[in-house]
This record gives structure tokens, sequence and C-alpha cells, in this order.
């Protein structure tokens, strides 16, 4: 055991050989990236070898660090699996899972009542942020993202595909029932998302696939999040753009009506994020399992 080196820039180095940068990697770890370059140097002076070539803002692992992690990463697993079954035996089982406050609103709340139905002593914390770079991955067991299925170093399950469709309340739903697709996207009133990065359909995407001849877009409202757009519908202040898994609930209720029979979809959906390990767990297993259940899965077209 003296010869081992310093378990905390074990663990920053794994980080950045996953995650491929050393930005990537103090995101997930919560640290600035000073932090991480002052780590990855103390792992370098223990070996007493390179690890990373520095070329200007380029940094890539050598051949040495590659052999390296793919030596000590097995092991890394192991211990953080003997771990978290200690910390189960010891407090009793625990859950940390990050999403967004829409999906945790309108969709997740429910299935986790279920998962802890089964499981009595189960303790779930559940915590919310608008952007993924504040969902820190290393301090939560799993998380449930929007995306193509790819994140580094992680293994993603798929949960909801993206299946969007326009809904209002039903008083609004009926006043505007006899108009076109483009009278909707001019009348609205409209609810918009903000998403500067463009990540989710929005209303622009569904004018040029289905009111392609409709001119200018009603102001509406603007909403930061999907759960506020959500909930600005149900009381009744315009239509807005709703995923098909996330509002399902609302629509068989009557509190929502679908506005267009031709829903907009793509390869993208909300997944199911985490280690292997968690993933592959009994507790990641039974998780999943409620996550899924009656979920009617659209396939993307």
């Amino acid at each position: 055991m003296r010869g081992m080196p310093p378990l905390k820039a074990l663990r920053v180095f794994e980080a950045c050989i996953r995650l491929g940068t050393f930005t990537a990697a103090a995101r997930e770890l919560n640290v600035g990236q000073p932090a991480i370059s002052h780590q990855i140097q103390a792992l370098e002076k223990d070996l007493g070898l390179t690890l990373f070539e520095r070329n200007g803002g380029v940094i890539n692992p050598t051949a040495e660090a590659l052999a390296y992690h793919a030596r000590i990463a097995s092991a890394l697993t192991d211990i953080a699996m003997a771990t978290r079954s200690l910390r189960e035996r010891a407090s009793g089982p625990s859950l940390t899972l990050g999403t967004y406050p829409g999906l945790a609103m309108f969709w997740l709340m429910p299935k986790l009542a279920n998962l802890r139905s089964s499981d009595s002593e189960l303790s779930v914390r559940v915590v919310t942020a608008e952007r993924d770079e504040h969902i820190s991955l290393d301090s939560v067991d799993c998380a449930i993202l929007f995306g193509d299925g790819r994140w580094n170093g992680m293994e993603a399950r798929m949960l909801i595909p993206e299946v969007v469709v326009p809904v209002a309340a039903p008083s609004i739903a009926a006043k505007l029932a006899s108009l076109s697709r483009e009278d909707i996207f001019g009348q609205g009133p409209l609810i918009h998302l903000e998403d500067p990065e463009r990540r989710w359909f929005n209303w622009d995407d569904w004018k040029s696939h289905r009111a392609r001849n409709a001119t200018v877009a009603s102001a509406g409202i603007n909403v930061s999040n999907h759960g506020i757009a959500i909930h600005e519908a149900l009381m009744g202040h315009g239509v807005t753009l709703g995923w098909r898994g996330v509002i399902d609930d609302l629509v068989s209720n009557g509190l929502l009506v679908e506005m267009d029979d031709e829903p907009l979809t793509s390869e993208r959906g909300y997944y199911l994020v985490g280690p292997g390990d968690f993933i592959k767990s009994r507790l990641g297993t039974e998780l999943l399992t409620a996550l899924t259940a009656e979920v009617s899965l659209v396939s993307p077209k």
C-alpha cells in the first residue's frame, strides 16, 4: 500500500481519460480546472512520467496514460461498487438522482413514489437544474437527461423518445379548434421555451414541418423551462409544445388537450444516465423498471 499513488489524483486522472478533457473532468468533479491540473501534475510527479502532452490549449493522453488507465479502471469500479454496498448496509439503501425541474414535477415523482412503495427503506433525493452542466454526474447516483444516448464514460437507457405535440387547456383548445395550423402559429397565444442551444424542438421547428405558410409567430409568453411551460398551459395561458410520455397523465385526465395529431419526432429523448456499476446494480435495475412501467414508447421516425 505504501506504493499507492494519491487516491484523489487517481480519481481525477480516471475522469480526465474517461471524459476526454480536463474541462469535462472539472465539471463532473465540481472543481475548477486549475485543481484538475494540480492533481494531474502531482500524479505525474509520483509516477515519474508524463501522462498528458500539452500543446497550446490541447491536452492529449500519452500511450503510457492510456495503458495505465486500462489497468486501473476496473479496480476503481470495484472500489466504487464495494463502497456503495457498505454504505447501503450501514445506512440503508439510498438514491440520489439529478434531472430537470419540469420532468421531475410532471413525470418523475409519481414513479419514484411507486419505487419507494416497493422498498420502504429506500431514501430518495432528487436534485434539479435547468442545464446539464449544473447536474454533476459525480455527485449523483444517476440522472435523467435529454440527448442522443451518448455520454462519455456512462451507460444510458432510453426512457422517453422525443415525440412532441402542441397542447393546451381544454378552454383554449376549444377556442382554437377551428383554426388552421398557420393561424394557431400566428395567433396563439404561444408559450415559448427559452433554449439558446436549441436542444429541444421549438415553435420554429413546428412551423417548418407543420405550418410552412405561417409568417410571424405569436409573441405569447417566454419561459425558462418545460415545467413552467406546462404549468402556464394548464392555467389556460396559451399553447405549448409537450413531450409525450411526460404529459400523458395530464392528457388522459383531461387537463391538457393535444392540438395536433401529427407529432414531431427525432432520434433524441430522455435517458437514464449513470455509471455502469449503478445501472447494472439491483437498485439501478429496480429504478429502470419503475421508470419504464406503464410508459408507451413511440419509435422515432
